[in-house]
């Protein structure tokens, strides 16, 4: 079991991860995933799904990462801003566009 990594760790990943660090990228998956997870499959209340999402979250951190900025954002919060986000826009994508005509 892994131990529980400072804000200030975290920002530090997820900076490696900004400029491509794959090592940095594993730690932060390891370190964070659990908690991700967990956002997500509340949100979507499917595990494959929750899991197929949580891939698809960690895709984004990994282009993404350079946008994190550390000022006065906790980055345990904008990740989990970023999983929620996403499980909510698959709950959206599954709706229908426009209401039938009838």
């Amino acid at each position: 079991m892994s131990c529980p990594m400072s804000s200030e760790e975290i920002a530090e990943l997820i900076a490696r991860v900004a400029l491509g660090d794959r090592d940095a990228f594993r730690l932060l998956y390891d370190r964070t995933s659990a908690k991700l997870f967990g956002t997500v499959l509340r949100i979507l209340k499917d595990r494959p799904e929750a899991e197929d999402a949580l891939q698809e979250v960690y895709v984004k951190l990994w282009h993404n990462a350079a946008k994190y900025s550390d000022e006065g954002q906790n980055p345990i919060s904008w990740l989990i801003a970023i999983a929620r986000n996403h499980a909510i826009d698959r709950i959206r994508s599954r709706q229908p566009k426009s209401l039938p005509i009838e």
